[in-house]
């Protein structure tokens, strides 16, 4: 099985796995055994094993793998390039890493097309000035971002280059009043909705949308199709649709489609309208910070261990909240019955067991933590304590 950190090869039928080469050795070794023992169960060729973009790497146990076909990502990328409008002379700019489906799609685009792709990072990170700077040299007309970057390219006041002329936006929630300041300064940003699930985005704001002020409606890309079910979730099926997850667990490594009659059911409550995409919000608890997905409550029982571990007495002392942030769609705060060294000793243990995005970003202290008669937090008095 072949690992590349650029674009995969579309014509082989070779299995090949994408992951973040910072997480520890132990859990990325444990995930290639993972990913060559299920393709092997299920027979599976031509695929890329790409972990979705809520998987963390607290344990290789939390990693969950995607299984997208090659002919998947073409499909998913052909249509992009349509709706784009997408050809030879365009000229992609790249800033999402490539074990993420969004950076991978780009690849995958601009090999159909021909389009020049540019890398735009600096020192492998995100830096909103060499981004611009780098628009600028090389004359780009395409790129993808998540709201948290577009945010930084508000706050410092960049006007669009001229040669820009569509930034597909998603992995997160894109806010209606960010993206007016977006196009006051010229961007010309496009709303998307997708996930690793159906190797990127299923439905984007059209280019004609660019013409006008208000937020624009999300159209289902002609490779999609998507409905909502008696629950209200939302449901989708494409040419581009995964095969298969894969996840290690106690027993060992197991493999799962869990998509019934050619449909897959997200996480999103919403709405289809006319092919217009109306998302209503994520599952309760399923967040995302800037554009990374987590499990908020995987991250309080985290929390609670580790406080149960320094003292039991403090189980319940010290809860999570998912507070909206203007940069990072939302960030995660922490309240506090103990004493501000006691709580500093918790968040300190806390953070080392997540990932950056996962930290700790506000301490509250107060005296109580409303709760029910159950003993269940009640998560909207809270917000109003603190609010």
């Amino acid at each position: 099985m072949a690992s590349t950190q650029n674009a995969i090869t579309l014509s082989s039928q070779d299995n090949e796995i994408l992951l973040n080469p910072r997480w520890p050795r132990e859990d990325y070794e444990s995930l290639w055994q993972l990913a060559k023992s299920q393709q092997e169960e299920r027979n599976l060729q031509g695929h890329v094993w790409i972990a979705t973009s809520g998987s963390t790497a607290d344990s290789k146990s939390s990693i969950k793998l995607v299984a997208l076909s090659k002919e998947a990502l073409v499909q998913s990328a052909q249509s992009v390039n349509s709706h784009l409008q997408s050809h030879a002379g365009d000229v992609w700019t790249q800033v999402l890493p490539h074990f993420h489906v969004g950076g991978l799609g780009i690849a995958v685009r601009a090999s159909l097309s021909g389009a020049k792709v540019v890398p735009a990072l600096k020192e492998e990170r995100w830096n909103a000035e060499h981004f611009y700077k780098t628009l600028i040299a090389e004359k780009c007309t395409l790129s993808a971002l998540v709201p948290t970057q577009v945010y930084d390219l508000v706050v410092h006041g960049f006007k669009a280059p001229a040669t820009m002329r569509a930034i597909v936006v998603g992995g997160g929630a894109f806010e209606p009043e960010l993206y007016k300041k977006a196009r006051s300064l010229g961007w010309p940003v496009l709303p998307s909705y997708g996930m690793t699930e159906t190797a990127s985005q299923i439905a984007t704001a059209s280019l004609q949308s660019l013409s006008q002020e208000d937020f624009p409606e999300m159209t289902l890309l002609s490779h999609a199709d998507a409905r909502k079910n008696l629950q209200g979730f939302l449901e989708v099926t494409a040419n581009s649709l995964f095969t298969c997850y894969a996840q290690n667990g106690d027993h060992g490594g197991h493999s799962w489609d869990p998509k019934k009659n050619g449909w897959f059911q997200t996480e999103d409550k919403g709405d289809v309208i006319n092919r217009g995409l109306h998302i209503l919000g994520r599952s309760k608890d399923y967040i995302k910070i800037g554009g990374e997905g987590t499990n908020l409550a995987r991250l309080r029982a985290v929390l609670e261990n580790e406080a149960i571990l320094l003292n039991p007495h403090w189980s319940g002392k010290v809860v999570l909240l998912d507070m909206p942030s203007d940069r990072l769609g939302s960030e995660i705060h922490l309240v506090s019955l103990l004493s501000e060294s006691e709580t500093q000793h918790v968040v300190e243990l806390f953070d080392r067991k997540v990932l950056p995005f996962e930290k700790v970003r506000k301490i509250y202290y107060i005296n109580e933590i409303p709760r029910s008669d159950l003993g269940k937090v009640l998560w909207g008095e809270l917000r109003r304590v603190l609010c």
